[in-house]
């Protein structure tokens, strides 16, 4: 198994990069977010290979984190890649890492497709990512909160990073309610 390939994008399509190596071979990799590459770029990207009996596909992350969750997820009955990535996508891997953590489910149930499995999700990987470090971030009650009030967990974890330390929670939400407002 590849752990990560490194390599210059060569093509983007359909969340989808071709990604091209030093040795001359081309990789067809299926990422979350194709307009996080740009064309002639180098990235090392980190890869996971889903294989069933009707084809072999290769998934990439530009973080750990990400394909961390990502293989978490797929483990979980019903969750297959496309439902992972779409997961992780709506929710930002920090995010879903936070939901389960707080066991605050209504985000995750609201993604289609997802309703009734949100409960199995969260007794799969409770135990998995409570463990996790480097996601203790500032503000984490307004973050769930802001979540809760269907903003996207990447543009909240964004804001929040930007505010400075040591704001009461309530000046907290109210600044990046603000901030949010004109993003």
């Amino acid at each position: 198994m590849f752990d990560y390939i490194k390599g210059k994008v060569v093509d983007i399509k359909n969340q989808q990069i071709s990604l091209l190596t030093d040795l001359g071979i081309s990789f067809e990799i299926n990422v979350l977010n194709s307009d996080s590459f740009v064309i002639e770029n180098i990235y090392t990207v980190f890869t996971f290979i889903f294989h069933n009996e009707e084809s072999i596909s290769l998934y990439g992350f530009l973080n750990k984190l990400d394909k961390f969750v990502f293989t978490e997820l797929i483990k979980i009955s019903g969750i297959g890649p496309k439902t992972a990535l779409n997961i992780i996508r709506k929710l930002s891997s920090v995010g879903l890492v936070s939901l389960i953590r707080n066991k605050d489910l209504s985000a995750l149930q609201k993604i289609s497709s997802i309703g009734t499995k949100a409960d199995r999700i969260y007794y799969e990987l409770k135990n998995k990512v409570i463990n996790i470090q480097g996601l203790n971030y500032k503000y984490h009650d307004v973050f769930n909160a802001l979540v809760n009030l269907n903003y996207s967990p990447q543009k909240v974890l964004a804001v929040l990073d930007a505010l400075p330390d040591g704001l009461e929670n309530s000046e907290a939400m109210k600044e990046a309610i603000l901030r949010l407002k004109y993003e």
